[in-house]
């Protein structure tokens, strides 16, 4: 009987602290949702298949050209994923800071065009040192992002800031944690020995997209 009475006390005290937690969980992954669902991340993540797809098309053939140029090829691709990676963590970290967002909200031009010029050069190093060195090596003619592409993303850009400015009470109660699982690991892009390993299945029911 007080065994039964104990386990029931505990059970009580600890559910104020469970409906605390989902209810933040809830709010996390409804400013997910909200950053996920732009035009700006979809189209995000269309580019990052392409990267992908261009560089796991060549892989499997790359043995049958010059290791040196191969080689130069790979530490290209990943030069240019660690600048994508660099912009995601950037806005992870912004984000996250709440003096960020604030600066965000008063100047969201200026944040817009920074964003945007970091794109920018990373879009255009992988095109020329990535795609372009693939066609030269194999005479295909592999199309990556052209100018018409780069624009299309770089305007959407403003899109997310107008995003960020709508969830930030959200974002108030982000951990850094939960973004980067479901937000920032999302859109990075697979590194070399990555390419043509099927992904491992998800482990949660949230998020995931």
């Amino acid at each position: 009987m007080k065994k039964a009475l104990f386990i029931f006390l505990a059970f009580a005290i600890s559910l104020p602290s469970v409906f605390s937690q989902n209810k933040r969980e809830q709010k996390m992954q409804a400013a997910i949702d909200a950053l996920m669902t732009t035009q700006f991340v979809q189209k995000y993540k269309e580019y990052k298949d392409i990267v992908e797809v261009t560089a796991g098309d060549f892989k499997p053939i790359s043995t049958g050209y010059d290791a040196a140029e191969v080689g130069r090829i790979k530490f290209n691709y990943e030069t240019s994923r660690a600048a994508f990676d660099k912009i995601l963590d950037g806005v992870k970290k912004d984000l996250l800071d709440k003096s960020t967002r604030e600066y965000i909200a008063n100047s969201p031009d200026r944040y817009t065009q920074f964003v945007a010029s970091e794109l920018e050069m990373a879009m255009n190093n992988y095109q020329e040192t990535v795609v372009y060195k693939i066609n030269m090596l194999t005479g295909n003619q592999t199309v990556g992002f052209g100018i018409m592409e780069i624009k299309l993303l770089l305007d959407l850009v403003f899109d997310v800031v107008g995003v960020i400015q709508s969830i930030n009470k959200e974002l108030d109660r982000m951990s850094e944690e939960y973004l980067d699982q479901h937000f920032t690991s999302v859109l990075r892009i697979k590194s070399w020995d990555e390419l043509g390993v099927a992904a491992m299945p998800a482990t949660s029911a949230t998020g995931g997209f």
